[in-house]
């Protein structure tokens, strides 16, 4: 698991149903059983600045226009990971991560 990949979250405390989720952690953290990832939702968002739209493509895999909820954090045990989706470029991974230094008041 990289970051940068989307995955399938097993429905549990976190979510209600199965549903995707973008990994958000370094890659030099990978050797603990939980890895920290943002929820992803395809309610229409785009009036809440800290989500990032992403547009379905076969990299990512997503069927429909999707936001990175940066404001829902979650760690998970890897364990309830299903199954990669695809990945999100490299622009879009940028994004994410700027919008993560402002919710948790790093910039």
């Amino acid at each position: 698991m990289k970051r940068g990949e989307i995955w399938t979250l097993q429905a549990d405390g976190y979510a209600s149903k199965p549903r995707p989720v973008v990994i958000v952690q370094s890659d030099a953290v990978d050797r603990f059983d939980s890895v920290i990832t943002c929820l992803l939702t395809s309610y229409d968002s785009s009036d809440i600045d800290t989500r990032v739209r992403l547009e379905p493509s076969p990299e990512n895999g997503l069927n429909k226009v999707s936001y990175v909820m940066t404001d829902k954090i979650v760690t998970v045990d890897r364990k309830l990971l299903g199954y990669q989706v695809g990945v999100v470029d490299d622009a879009a991974m940028a994004n994410i991560g700027r919008q993560l230094m402002r919710v948790l008041g790093l910039l």
